[in-house]
């Protein structure tokens, strides 16, 4: 499991590419006819942020890369609700995105998109920047730049979390378990227990191994915060169909466990 330097150290590195990444999609911008703001891809680069980086990180990086990029563009007037939008679309993304299943996770995406229209929509009738059909026309060009940049990031999405580095099981993790054992060819059970318990794993582990039966075993030294991973950073500890057994008394033997276990595979 990777320290919270490396992972502060990688956090940063990626930040700062997709700040860049963002300006950079943005400023290669169209402009809307009649000089009202322009469309581009930089949506796809806030969408990226937030699930690469999370809610909190992604929501300041992408705010911050994008309110950048309008005083760039010589719309200093859009900057401030810029910030607040692309940060909320990353913020929205990057919870979602944790919180959601594997067959429905990018279906996040878009919602979270759908933000950004809302948003400049609310911000542009607010301050009465244009006449209201010229807002309208805006909610068209945002939606199509917003459902654009999520079919982008979609895609990129699905082929970075393939890749070594932005693979689930190197993902940002809380420091708050351990897979202590894990079998060659794939676990059959998960046993999960307190750090103090892991005698007691250890036992069961073995007693399953000699009926044949393969298990992980894991280890929790926070339980509250490993209570409140996000789906993609559990899975990497519980994934999706695999049965498990977690030990919550301490009293418990392992002969208990380890029979809790072969009912957990037969159920």
């Amino acid at each position: 499991m990777q320290n919270q330097s490396t992972q502060s150290i990688r956090r940063l590195t990626t930040a700062g590419v997709l700040a860049a990444a963002i300006v950079l999609l943005t400023l290669i911008s169209i402009p809307i006819p009649g000089g009202f703001g322009y469309i581009n891809l930089g949506d796809a680069g806030v969408l990226l942020a937030g699930m690469l980086l999370g809610g909190g990180w992604g929501a300041l990086c992408a705010g911050a890369a994008s309110a950048l990029s309008d005083l760039m563009l010589g719309y200093a007037v859009y900057a401030p609700a810029t910030f607040l939008i692309k940060g909320a679309v990353a913020l929205v993304t990057g919870l979602l995105f944790a919180k959601t299943g594997k067959l429905i996770r990018y279906a996040s995406l878009y919602l979270a998109a759908l933000i950004v229209p809302g948003g400049y929509f609310l911000y542009e009738t607010f301050f009465l920047l244009y006449p209201n059909a010229t807002v309208m026309l805006d909610v068209t060009f945002n939606i199509l730049q917003c459902m654009t940049g999520a079919v982008i990031s979609t895609l990129l999405g699905v082929i970075l979390f393939k890749t070594k580095l932005f693979a689930p099981e190197n993902a940002q993790q809380t420091a708050c378990a351990e897979i202590l054992r894990e079998p060659k060819n794939g676990p059959e059970v998960i046993l999960v227990a307190k750090r103090e318990q892991a005698d007691l794993i250890r036992q069961a582990g073995d007693m399953l191994s000699v009926q044949g039966v393969m298990a992980r075993l894991v280890v929790l030294d926070n339980e509250t915060a490993f209570n409140r991973l996000g789906a993609m950073q559990r899975e990497r500890f519980l994934p999706q169909g695999k049965p498990f057994v977690r030990v919550e008394n301490k009293d418990t033997s392992p002969k208990a466990v380890m029979q809790a276990a072969l009912e957990a595979i037969q159920s």
